[in-house]
């Protein structure tokens, strides 16, 4: 394996580069985080409504072969998503406190993607993207490590 980082797709709200929460994990794991795919892109991950731009960019891009969805609104109907392109291995990351979003939304999204898993994270809000940080990268990247 090669020692050059892998590209990890971050979407948060508001846009911009999400603000590495454990840069030390990040690192130990070799993972640059970026907004926009390219050729390293080995995973994607969409926080809170930035999540349904993420779920856009995984089925625009089949081939990249990991997925998380932390705290993000279930969007019934929506024109603009074909869950059925979504191939990637998706994480799905719900708290049971957040007041947004909690296990209806994440079971609601276990049911309409294709290889999906749900975890629960039982004292998480909204922002449980931060705590579980280690989590995220271990499924985005998981055998990288230093």
């Amino acid at each position: 394996m090669s020692d050059s980082p892998a590209t990890v797709v971050v979407r948060v709200p508001g846009g911009g580069l999400f603000l590495d929460p454990d840069p030390e994990e990040t690192e130990r794991r070799r993972v640059r985080l970026v907004d926009v795919p390219d050729d390293s892109t080995i995973g994607i991950v969409g926080w809170s409504t930035a999540g349904l731009e993420a779920l856009e960019m995984a089925a625009d891009n089949p081939q990249i072969p990991r997925l998380v969805l932390a705290s993000v609104p279930y969007v019934e109907d929506s024109d603009s998503l074909d869950l059925t392109m979504v191939a990637a291995k998706t994480l799905l990351l719900f708290g049971a406190r957040d007041p947004q979003t909690g296990s209806r939304t994440g079971r609601q999204w276990q049911r309409a993607l294709p290889d999906a898993r749900l975890e629960m994270v039982p004292d998480g809000g909204h922002d449980l993207i931060v705590p579980m940080w280690s989590r995220v990268l271990a499924h985005v990247a998981p055998r990288r490590t230093r």
